[in-house]
């Protein structure tokens, strides 16, 4: 009978406490691992949007050495240098484009490129203008 109170003594698992505690911290942590991921998501998308309106700026004084002009709309360039699709941010929103550059801007601005950003909305701290983000890139 000694050696049956020996395995139960050495046996004993975990006290509900004890569970309990250990799935509250794991909880915490799926928690904040989430937060951060969600927010991870955001600043992925601009990085692929800024990516994607270099591609697009490319295509655009491409397209000015060829015929000495920008392009009307985006739209005109996607047969050719860009791909479907390739008109939209990284939230499937169409670009802002103007074929005419800001007030004041250098001659090598001479079109306006911007995305609304996670928002949606344009005017917000969270656009994306190309011409911002490559002197960002450039600092």
């Amino acid at each position: 009978m000694k050696t049956g109170t020996h395995t139960r003594l050495l046996a004993r698992g975990f006290s509900l406490l004890e569970l309990t505690l250990v799935i509250a911290i794991m909880g915490v942590l799926m928690a904040v691992a989430a937060y951060n991921l969600i927010g991870g998501a955001d600043d992925a998308k601009a990085k692929v949007t800024r990516t994607s309106m270099a591609t697009i700026k490319n295509a655009l004084q491409t397209y000015f050495t060829n015929q000495n002009a920008y392009p009307p709309t985006l739209a005109n360039l996607i047969p050719t240098p860009l791909e479907q699709g390739s008109d939209l941010d990284s939230w499937d929103r169409p670009y802002y484009y103007s074929p005419v550059g800001k007030p004041n801007a250098p001659r090598e601005q001479g079109f306006t490129l911007i995305s609304a950003g996670a928002d949606g909305q344009m005017g917000t701290e969270d656009d994306i203008d190309i011409w911002i983000a490559l002197a960002r890139k450039a600092k």
